[in-house]
Protein backbone atom coordinates (compact mmCIF):
# COMPACT_ATOMS: atom_id res chain seq x y z
CA UNK A 1 0.00 0.00 0.00
CA UNK A 2 2.87 2.20 0.80
CA UNK A 3 4.47 1.94 -2.83
CA UNK A 4 1.07 2.49 -4.72
CA UNK A 5 0.50 5.51 -2.19
CA UNK A 6 4.14 6.81 -2.99
CA UNK A 7 3.13 6.99 -7.02
CA UNK A 8 0.13 9.33 -6.46
CA UNK A 9 0.16 13.04 -5.54
CA UNK A 10 -0.78 13.18 -2.19
CA UNK A 11 -1.53 16.39 -1.84
CA UNK A 12 -3.83 16.25 -5.37
CA UNK A 13 -5.83 13.73 -3.33
CA UNK A 14 -5.98 15.53 0.21
CA UNK A 15 -7.16 18.72 -1.46
CA UNK A 16 -9.90 16.95 -3.28
CA UNK A 17 -11.43 17.03 0.24
CA UNK A 18 -11.35 21.06 0.15
CA UNK A 19 -13.36 20.63 -3.45
CA UNK A 20 -15.83 18.93 -1.98
CA UNK A 21 -16.38 21.10 0.79
CA UNK A 22 -16.82 23.67 -1.65
CA UNK A 23 -19.20 21.58 -3.65
CA UNK A 24 -21.28 21.20 -0.82
CA UNK A 25 -21.34 24.80 0.08
CA UNK A 26 -22.41 25.90 -3.15
CA UNK A 27 -25.41 23.31 -3.07
CA UNK A 28 -25.98 24.58 0.42
CA UNK A 29 -26.61 27.86 0.05
CA UNK A 30 -24.12 28.90 2.64
CA UNK A 31 -24.01 32.60 3.40
CA UNK A 32 -27.36 32.73 1.89
CA UNK A 33 -28.31 35.67 4.41
CA UNK A 34 -25.17 38.00 3.07
CA UNK A 35 -26.36 37.92 -0.87
CA UNK A 36 -22.68 39.51 -1.62
CA UNK A 37 -20.53 37.16 0.60
CA UNK A 38 -22.70 34.57 -0.71
CA UNK A 39 -21.88 35.72 -4.41
CA UNK A 40 -18.46 35.78 -3.93
CA UNK A 41 -17.82 32.82 -2.51
CA UNK A 42 -20.96 30.40 -3.30
CA UNK A 43 -21.06 31.98 -6.64
CA UNK A 44 -17.34 32.79 -6.76
CA UNK A 45 -14.11 31.26 -5.63
CA UNK A 46 -16.37 28.36 -4.55
CA UNK A 47 -16.74 27.90 -8.60
CA UNK A 48 -13.28 26.47 -8.93
CA UNK A 49 -13.75 23.54 -7.54
CA UNK A 50 -15.33 21.77 -10.44
CA UNK A 51 -13.13 22.94 -13.18
CA UNK A 52 -10.23 21.84 -11.32
CA UNK A 53 -12.30 18.08 -11.06
CA UNK A 54 -12.35 18.12 -14.47
CA UNK A 55 -8.69 19.36 -15.32
CA UNK A 56 -7.64 16.32 -13.06
CA UNK A 57 -10.07 14.38 -15.04
CA UNK A 58 -8.35 15.06 -18.64
CA UNK A 59 -4.74 15.07 -17.31
CA UNK A 60 -5.34 11.20 -16.52
CA UNK A 61 -7.67 10.94 -19.38
CA UNK A 62 -4.41 11.78 -21.26
CA UNK A 63 -2.11 9.75 -19.87
CA UNK A 64 -4.08 6.61 -19.30
CA UNK A 65 -6.58 6.23 -21.71
CA UNK A 66 -4.33 5.49 -24.83
CA UNK A 67 -5.97 3.42 -27.11
CA UNK A 68 -9.78 2.63 -28.27
CA UNK A 69 -9.78 -0.35 -25.83
CA UNK A 70 -8.72 1.79 -22.31
CA UNK A 71 -11.46 3.91 -24.15
CA UNK A 72 -14.44 2.07 -24.46
CA UNK A 73 -13.34 0.55 -20.74
CA UNK A 74 -12.87 4.18 -19.53
CA UNK A 75 -16.93 5.33 -21.25
CA UNK A 76 -18.06 1.82 -20.31
CA UNK A 77 -17.56 2.70 -16.81
CA UNK A 78 -18.71 6.23 -16.91
CA UNK A 79 -22.02 5.60 -18.29
CA UNK A 80 -22.43 2.86 -15.62
CA UNK A 81 -21.68 5.15 -12.90
CA UNK A 82 -23.88 8.14 -15.13
CA UNK A 83 -27.10 5.55 -15.03
CA UNK A 84 -26.65 4.00 -11.58
CA UNK A 85 -26.88 7.77 -10.13
CA UNK A 86 -29.38 8.30 -12.28
CA UNK A 87 -31.58 5.37 -10.76
CA UNK A 88 -30.58 6.62 -7.54
CA UNK A 89 -31.63 9.93 -8.12
CA UNK A 90 -35.01 8.88 -9.93
CA UNK A 91 -37.40 9.89 -7.09
CA UNK A 92 -36.12 13.75 -6.71
CA UNK A 93 -36.72 14.34 -10.24
CA UNK A 94 -39.44 12.00 -11.55
CA UNK A 95 -42.74 14.24 -12.13
CA UNK A 96 -45.70 12.49 -10.40
CA UNK A 97 -47.65 15.99 -9.50
CA UNK A 98 -48.93 18.03 -11.38
CA UNK A 99 -47.77 16.66 -14.61
CA UNK A 100 -47.88 19.45 -17.46
CA UNK A 101 -45.60 19.62 -20.74
CA UNK A 102 -42.80 22.36 -18.44
CA UNK A 103 -42.18 19.41 -15.92
CA UNK A 104 -42.00 16.74 -19.00
CA UNK A 105 -39.54 18.68 -20.64
CA UNK A 106 -37.62 19.59 -17.57
CA UNK A 107 -37.63 15.73 -16.17
CA UNK A 108 -36.27 14.13 -19.96
CA UNK A 109 -33.83 17.25 -19.73
CA UNK A 110 -32.28 15.92 -16.24
CA UNK A 111 -32.79 12.61 -17.78
CA UNK A 112 -30.24 13.31 -20.62
CA UNK A 113 -28.37 15.97 -19.27
CA UNK A 114 -28.04 14.37 -15.33
CA UNK A 115 -30.13 15.61 -12.27
CA UNK A 116 -28.58 18.26 -10.24
CA UNK A 117 -24.71 17.44 -9.72
CA UNK A 118 -25.04 14.26 -11.57
CA UNK A 119 -24.41 16.70 -15.12
CA UNK A 120 -21.07 16.64 -14.03
CA UNK A 121 -20.76 12.82 -15.13
CA UNK A 122 -22.54 13.32 -18.65
CA UNK A 123 -20.27 16.39 -19.44
CA UNK A 124 -17.23 14.40 -18.17
CA UNK A 125 -18.46 11.23 -20.74
CA UNK A 126 -18.97 13.53 -23.39
CA UNK A 127 -15.45 15.43 -22.45
CA UNK A 128 -13.85 12.00 -23.13
CA UNK A 129 -15.35 11.02 -26.29
CA UNK A 130 -14.26 15.01 -28.04
CA UNK A 131 -10.67 14.41 -25.85
CA UNK A 132 -10.10 10.85 -27.80
CA UNK A 133 -11.69 11.65 -31.45
CA UNK A 134 -10.01 15.11 -31.63
CA UNK A 135 -6.80 14.14 -29.95
CA UNK A 136 -3.45 15.51 -31.72
CA UNK A 137 -5.45 18.08 -33.58
CA UNK A 138 -4.36 21.23 -33.72
CA UNK A 139 -6.77 23.14 -34.01
CA UNK A 140 -8.61 22.06 -31.17
CA UNK A 141 -7.43 24.18 -28.77
CA UNK A 142 -9.46 27.25 -30.63
CA UNK A 143 -12.35 24.99 -30.49
CA UNK A 144 -12.14 24.69 -27.00
CA UNK A 145 -11.64 28.30 -26.49
CA UNK A 146 -14.90 29.06 -28.85
CA UNK A 147 -17.09 26.78 -26.91
CA UNK A 148 -16.27 27.85 -23.66
CA UNK A 149 -16.93 31.55 -24.69
CA UNK A 150 -20.17 30.53 -26.05
CA UNK A 151 -21.00 29.05 -23.35
CA UNK A 152 -19.78 32.05 -21.27
CA UNK A 153 -22.30 34.30 -23.60
CA UNK A 154 -25.38 31.49 -23.02
CA UNK A 155 -25.39 31.89 -19.71
CA UNK A 156 -25.45 35.79 -19.24
CA UNK A 157 -28.10 35.83 -21.89
CA UNK A 158 -31.03 35.57 -19.26
CA UNK A 159 -29.81 38.96 -17.77
CA UNK A 160 -31.20 40.68 -20.61
CA UNK A 161 -34.52 39.05 -21.47
CA UNK A 162 -37.70 39.14 -19.91
CA UNK A 163 -38.35 37.59 -17.04
CA UNK A 164 -41.80 36.65 -18.16
CA UNK A 165 -40.83 35.44 -21.89
CA UNK A 166 -40.10 32.29 -23.13
CA UNK A 167 -36.63 33.16 -24.33
CA UNK A 168 -35.91 33.82 -20.48
CA UNK A 169 -37.35 30.28 -19.83
CA UNK A 170 -35.45 28.57 -22.43
CA UNK A 171 -32.14 30.06 -21.26
CA UNK A 172 -32.28 29.94 -17.33
CA UNK A 173 -32.39 25.86 -18.01
CA UNK A 174 -29.06 25.38 -16.77
CA UNK A 175 -28.71 22.35 -18.95
CA UNK A 176 -28.72 25.03 -22.21
CA UNK A 177 -24.98 26.27 -21.52
CA UNK A 178 -23.85 23.66 -18.19
CA UNK A 179 -22.77 20.99 -19.81
CA UNK A 180 -20.34 18.82 -21.68
CA UNK A 181 -19.82 20.62 -25.04
CA UNK A 182 -19.39 24.39 -23.39
CA UNK A 183 -17.96 23.59 -20.24
CA UNK A 184 -16.60 19.65 -19.67
CA UNK A 185 -14.65 19.29 -23.08
CA UNK A 186 -12.78 22.66 -22.67
CA UNK A 187 -11.99 22.40 -19.24
CA UNK A 188 -11.10 19.03 -19.72
CA UNK A 189 -9.29 19.57 -22.55
CA UNK A 190 -7.03 22.03 -20.29
CA UNK A 191 -5.77 19.09 -18.06
CA UNK A 192 -5.37 16.70 -21.08
CA UNK A 193 -3.05 19.46 -22.55
CA UNK A 194 -0.83 19.95 -19.57
CA UNK A 195 -0.33 16.02 -19.65
CA UNK A 196 0.82 16.33 -23.23
CA UNK A 197 3.33 19.56 -23.33
CA UNK A 198 5.28 18.21 -19.76
CA UNK A 199 3.93 21.94 -18.00
CA UNK A 200 3.70 20.47 -14.52
CA UNK A 201 7.59 20.44 -15.23
CA UNK A 202 8.18 23.29 -17.50
CA UNK A 203 6.38 26.10 -15.43
CA UNK A 204 8.70 27.22 -12.61
CA UNK A 205 7.34 28.11 -9.07
CA UNK A 206 7.73 31.51 -9.48
CA UNK A 207 5.78 32.28 -12.44
CA UNK A 208 3.22 29.60 -10.89
CA UNK A 209 3.15 32.00 -7.88
CA UNK A 210 2.06 34.83 -10.19
CA UNK A 211 -0.26 32.48 -11.88
CA UNK A 212 -2.02 31.86 -8.44
CA UNK A 213 -1.77 35.80 -7.48
CA UNK A 214 -2.84 37.07 -10.74
CA UNK A 215 -5.64 34.13 -10.90
CA UNK A 216 -7.35 35.32 -7.96
CA UNK A 217 -7.07 39.48 -8.51
CA UNK A 218 -8.44 38.79 -12.12
CA UNK A 219 -11.28 36.66 -10.17
CA UNK A 220 -12.23 38.90 -7.75
CA UNK A 221 -11.97 41.89 -10.47
CA UNK A 222 -14.33 39.59 -12.52
CA UNK A 223 -16.82 38.99 -9.93
CA UNK A 224 -17.42 42.44 -8.67
CA UNK A 225 -17.93 43.54 -12.58
CA UNK A 226 -20.26 40.90 -13.08
CA UNK A 227 -22.57 41.79 -9.69
CA UNK A 228 -22.31 45.13 -9.61
CA UNK A 229 -23.03 46.14 -13.65
CA UNK A 230 -23.99 42.92 -15.22
CA UNK A 231 -26.50 41.60 -12.47
CA UNK A 232 -27.05 44.63 -10.77
CA UNK A 233 -28.06 43.39 -7.41
CA UNK A 234 -30.18 40.31 -8.84
CA UNK A 235 -29.42 37.25 -8.05
CA UNK A 236 -28.34 34.14 -10.53
CA UNK A 237 -26.30 31.70 -10.22
CA UNK A 238 -23.15 31.36 -12.60
CA UNK A 239 -20.54 28.65 -13.73
CA UNK A 240 -19.08 30.68 -16.36
CA UNK A 241 -16.11 32.70 -15.10
CA UNK A 242 -13.48 33.57 -17.50
CA UNK A 243 -10.77 34.37 -14.82
CA UNK A 244 -11.25 30.44 -14.03
CA UNK A 245 -9.17 29.38 -16.98
CA UNK A 246 -6.49 31.15 -15.59
CA UNK A 247 -6.61 30.40 -11.88
CA UNK A 248 -7.72 26.47 -12.05
CA UNK A 249 -4.67 25.22 -14.11
CA UNK A 250 -2.52 27.08 -11.51
CA UNK A 251 -3.83 25.64 -8.59
CA UNK A 252 -3.53 22.40 -10.96
CA UNK A 253 -0.33 22.61 -11.21
CA UNK A 254 0.97 23.79 -7.65
CA UNK A 255 -0.81 20.18 -6.68
CA UNK A 256 0.89 18.41 -8.93
CA UNK A 257 3.96 20.21 -8.49
CA UNK A 258 4.28 19.11 -4.62
CA UNK A 259 5.74 15.35 -4.58
CA UNK A 260 6.06 14.61 -1.33
CA UNK A 261 5.22 11.99 0.74
CA UNK A 262 3.07 12.69 3.68
CA UNK A 263 1.70 9.55 4.26
CA UNK A 264 3.58 6.65 4.09
CA UNK A 265 1.26 3.89 5.21
CA UNK A 266 -2.10 4.80 3.66
CA UNK A 267 -3.08 5.07 0.06
CA UNK A 268 -4.33 8.63 -0.93
CA UNK A 269 -6.19 7.11 -3.50
CA UNK A 270 -8.70 5.87 -0.87
CA UNK A 271 -9.17 9.17 0.31
CA UNK A 272 -9.94 10.19 -3.31
CA UNK A 273 -12.45 7.72 -3.81
CA UNK A 274 -14.46 8.98 -0.33
CA UNK A 275 -14.52 12.30 -1.79
CA UNK A 276 -16.05 11.11 -4.97
CA UNK A 277 -18.34 9.26 -2.81
CA UNK A 278 -19.42 12.37 -1.21
CA UNK A 279 -20.25 14.25 -3.98
CA UNK A 280 -22.87 11.97 -5.49
CA UNK A 281 -24.23 11.16 -1.96
CA UNK A 282 -24.94 14.76 -0.29
CA UNK A 283 -27.66 16.00 -2.14
CA UNK A 284 -29.94 13.25 -1.01
CA UNK A 285 -28.44 14.51 2.72
CA UNK A 286 -29.33 18.07 1.83
CA UNK A 287 -32.65 17.25 0.81
CA UNK A 288 -33.73 15.78 4.09
CA UNK A 289 -32.09 17.85 6.18
CA UNK A 290 -34.03 20.85 4.39
CA UNK A 291 -37.19 19.07 5.08
CA UNK A 292 -36.86 20.76 8.57
CA UNK A 293 -37.22 24.55 8.26
CA UNK A 294 -36.02 25.47 11.93
CA UNK A 295 -32.24 25.12 10.59
CA UNK A 296 -30.36 27.39 9.20
CA UNK A 297 -28.48 27.13 5.83
CA UNK A 298 -25.00 27.06 7.56
CA UNK A 299 -26.29 24.06 9.72
CA UNK A 300 -27.42 22.79 7.08
CA UNK A 301 -24.10 22.53 5.60
CA UNK A 302 -22.60 21.40 8.75
CA UNK A 303 -24.95 18.42 9.23
CA UNK A 304 -24.33 17.69 5.63
CA UNK A 305 -20.38 17.50 5.41
CA UNK A 306 -20.50 14.81 9.04
CA UNK A 307 -23.26 12.63 7.46
CA UNK A 308 -22.08 12.94 4.05
CA UNK A 309 -18.50 11.91 5.01
CA UNK A 310 -19.93 9.15 7.40
CA UNK A 311 -22.12 7.32 4.57
CA UNK A 312 -19.38 7.95 1.91
CA UNK A 313 -16.32 6.23 4.03
CA UNK A 314 -19.78 3.24 4.31
CA UNK A 315 -19.94 3.04 0.76
CA UNK A 316 -16.13 3.18 0.53
CA UNK A 317 -16.07 0.19 2.46
CA UNK A 318 -18.70 -1.90 0.39
CA UNK A 319 -16.70 -0.67 -2.94
CA UNK A 320 -16.23 -3.74 -4.15
CA UNK A 321 -19.57 -5.32 -3.97
CA UNK A 322 -21.00 -1.73 -5.01
CA UNK A 323 -18.09 -1.12 -7.35
CA UNK A 324 -20.81 0.68 -10.45
CA UNK A 325 -21.37 3.36 -7.51
CA UNK A 326 -17.53 4.44 -7.35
Amino acid sequence: MAENSNKRNQLTDVFRLVLILMVIAIHAGIFSANSLLSFYTVDGFFRVAVPVFFIINGFYFQKQVTDFFKFKKWFKRVVLLFVSWQVIYLPLYLPVRDINANHLAVFFSELIFGYHHLWYIAAMAMGGVGLYFLRNRSYIIFICIGLFFTGTILQYTRVFLKPDSLYYKVFSQYWIFRNGLFFGFPMMYIGSCLARNKFIQKVRVDKLMLMLVLGCGVLMAELTFVYFFVFKGDSYHIDFILSLLLLCPAIFIFLMKDTGVYFKSFNTKNLALICGAMYFIHPYVIFFLTLSETLSCNEVYVLTVVITLLLSTLLFLLKNRLHFLL
